[in-house]
């Protein structure tokens, strides 16, 4: 029998009205209505005399439906008890049924009808426990059935309405911008199938004044976090996202990493949990040994941690590339060293690799991470703190090759962009090669294979690789912009006929050491006669300051630059469990 984990038994007893004499019958009466499970009902009952007594659901052949009470105590007299139909999570079966009353003194029944559950709101959960003016939260949680949410704000027994969202049956995940005045708030949540609506969803929280643009601007991993701002210390989930800060990123890539390890391969994953219990829903999937983990609160049984949700199509919670707080068992988490000598940082925002070398910053690719689709939302690379660890290979996507490729979480993979196998054995890379730059893959990171000025591509990464070597990536958060470079900046170009502009004085395109590239500022790139130059797929110079504005167009404060994955966390094909 299915388990609903939010239904357990509602008892509410009253005192007796009055006492009764030795020799009186026990007695027991139904609701006048049918009793729908997810709903408390009323039923009234008097005891002969003072002693532990049942109330079980049976069917015409006394084979036990449910449990309203097992051994319960109770006076002489009359009382009045609440039951909303369940047992230990599980709703009692629809149909015709007895509620049986069994007592030392003697048995009662009368007859009931069980209907069909009432709409009922499993796991609400806010992504903040803090809400601000004017910045989107997310509301989960799981749906009985069908029917519609109502968010309002209460005052006493006043209702008024915030907003309403039509939802299906499962895991549901409503984005919601608040727009209330500064101060305390208690927020209600019900759910309606059209006939009923469902108990009350409570909670009480604070609502913040607007974030001033120039604060909105500092985006962290754990940017939207209902923790954020309580870690002092210097990690990849405190720092800003910020390249050109070298000493705080390498700080990062060198500090200790929790991961989670109970001792199986690292395809394995765990569930995080919404409270310390193995029987709560789960908030999120975590990948084993190379996925590092927030940790927020270290008990000695149960620990809460954050991190981006790494939900594969196989995964047992299905919230793709989330930003969640679960619980995990104390005992997994193991601290890790990472490689001291070199680390990386994949950007989802600019599409790049950034290769930090012994504190500063070596050198820069152009990489595709995950594209995702209404039908594959997994495609999205999951955003977070990761080890390299095994080398792979070359394995095979639909006609795709994939070389050079290392495990960093668990399906993803970091590997030379793709190519098709010619008849006569050689490589095209004509297909995937001019994506990169922008997403386009299945959720791995397909990295640039023409040498940098500095000599460096996937080719290099794999000859250089080392165990448990970093790989920071960075989610790209609505409101995140991409600088536009200043106009002193200096590129360079071949000006014997030349079709590229180049971020280096030197390029590996040009094999010839006669040619000689001049300089010109960044101003000029869009005047004759740079404006008709190609950026460079070696040495990964700036975009035009057109191609940023339309990026960070897409990326305004408060907008949703990627609605199709948004949607697809709203409709999470499979249950929590």
């Amino acid at each position: 029998m299915k388990r609903w984990l939010c239904l357990g038994l509602a008892l509410l007893l009253l005192l007796p009205s009055f006492a009764f004499g030795g020799g009186e019958a026990p007695r027991i009466f139904a609701p006048a209505e049918v009793i729908r499970p997810g709903r408390a009902s009323v039923i009234r009952f008097t005891l002969p005399a003072e002693g532990n007594f049942d109330i079980l659901l049976e069917d015409a052949e006394g084979s036990r439906l449910s449990v309203v009470t097992l051994s319960h105590p109770g006076q002489a007299g009359e009382h009045t008890l609440y039951w909303n139909g369940t047992y230990e999570g599980a709703p009692a079966p629809k149909g015709p049924a007895r509620l049986v009353l069994k007592t030392a003194g003697g048995t009662a029944e009368a007859p009931v009808v069980i209907g069909k559950m009432a709409p009922c709101l499993i796991g609400v959960s806010f992504s903040r426990a803090q809400l601000t003016a004017g910045r989107r939260t997310e509301i989960r949680f799981y749906a009985t059935e069908e029917g519609t949410v109502t968010l309002s704000a209460a005052e006493g027994e006043k209702r008024e309405e915030l907003a309403s969202w039509p939802v299906s049956e499962g895991n549901n995940v409503l984005s919601w911008t608040p727009e209330l005045p500064e101060g305390a708030w208690e927020l209600v949540l019900t759910l309606s199938d059209g006939e009923t609506v469902s108990e009350e969803s409570r909670f009480l929280l604070t609502v913040a004044a607007p974030v001033p643009e120039e604060a909105a601007s500092v985006f962290t991993p754990s940017f939207t976090s209902p923790y954020a701002g309580q870690d002092a210390t210097a990690n990849y989930w405190t720092m800003p996202m910020d390249i050109t800060d070298e000493a705080a990123v390498w700080q990062a890539l060198t500090a200790p990493m929790t991961v989670i390890d109970n001792g199986q391969t690292e395809k394995a994953q765990i569930v995080l949990r919404s409270e310390p219990s193995s029987e709560s829903p789960g908030v999120g999937s975590v990948t084993c040994m190379t996925q590092g983990v927030h940790v927020l609160e270290r008990g000695e049984e149960w620990s809460l941690v954050e991190c981006y949700s790494s939900s594969f199509h196989d995964s047992p919670i299905l919230n793709w590339n989330a930003l969640v707080q679960g619980y995990v068992p104390t005992a997994y988490l193991t601290e890790i060293i990472p490689n001291q000598e070199m680390g990386f940082v994949i950007d989802k925002l600019t599409q790049r690799l950034y290769i930090f070398r012994e504190g500063h910053l070596f050198t820069t690719l152009l990489v595709s991470t995950g594209l995702s689709n209404a039908r594959q939302p997994y495609n999205e690379t999951r955003s977070g703190e990761f080890l390299m660890t095994s080398k792979v290979g070359t394995f095979s996507s639909d006609n795709l090759r994939c070389g050079l490729a290392i495990r960093f979480n668990k399906g993803d993979l970091l590997h030379e962009v793709p190519y098709i196998s010619q008849g006569d054995g050689s490589k095209n890379y004509s297909v995937c090669e001019p994506k990169l730059g922008t997403k386009a893959s299945h959720g791995c990171i397909r990295v640039q294979r023409k040498p940098t000025p500095e000599g460096v591509n996937m080719g290099w990464i794999w000859n250089n690789h080392k165990a448990n070597t970093r790989l920071m990536i960075w989610e790209d958060w609505q409101g995140r912009q991409i600088p536009v470079p200043g106009e002193e900046m200096t590129l360079w170009y071949n000006p014997k006929g030349g079709q590229f502009y180049h971020s280096k004085d030197h390029c590996e395109s040009v094999q010839r050491a006669s040619v000689v590239f001049e300089p010109f500022s960044y101003a000029l790139l869009d005047e004759k006669p740079y404006a008709k130059l190609k950026r460079c797929e070696y040495c990964a110079p700036p975009l035009r300051r057109a191609e940023i504005e339309k990026i960070n167009g897409k990326y305004v404060l408060g907008g949703d630059h990627d609605p199709i994955l948004t949607k697809a966390r709203e409709k999470c094909p499979r249950p929590l469990k």
